[in-house]
């Protein structure tokens, strides 16, 4: 008798559906505010994504979702910067998009040309 009992359990437990991964979602926001509707994934779908792209060092443009097969990334581009992170939990691709601020090569180079433009003729 104890042996059916069990025996019913364990395929009670092996028949039990199991719960979806759960990840944030979001496409194309600034902010991490605009970040935050969790999504059910797909059986098919293991993963969560956070994609980051700084364009021109000017932009953060954040997107996250599910995924059925992420790879993580990093590329740096001529204009800009492209990263993409991965994770298997629950609500695990949490983590914010970067401040938005300029990048140290453009402040440097606005600097120079505004000085240059309060230079006179004469002092070149």
């Amino acid at each position: 008798m104890k042996a059916v009992l069990l025996a019913l359990l364990a395929a009670g437990l092996a028949l039990q559906q199991g719960s979806a991964l759960q990840c944030y979602f979001c496409k194309d926001k600034v902010s991490n505010a605009g970040c935050q509707r969790v999504k059910n994934c797909t059986s098919a779908q293991t993963q969560c994504y956070t994609e980051r792209i700084r364009a021109i060092g000017l932009l953060t443009v954040i997107s996250k979702g599910c995924s059925s097969h992420c790879v993580e990334d990093s590329q740096d581009y001529f204009v800009g910067k492209k990263n993409v992170t991965c994770c298997s939990t629950d609500l695990c691709n949490t983590s914010r998009a970067h401040d938005l601020q300029p990048a140290l090569g453009t402040v440097a180079l606005l600097s120079t040309l505004g000085g240059l433009l309060f230079w006179g003729p004469g002092q070149l």
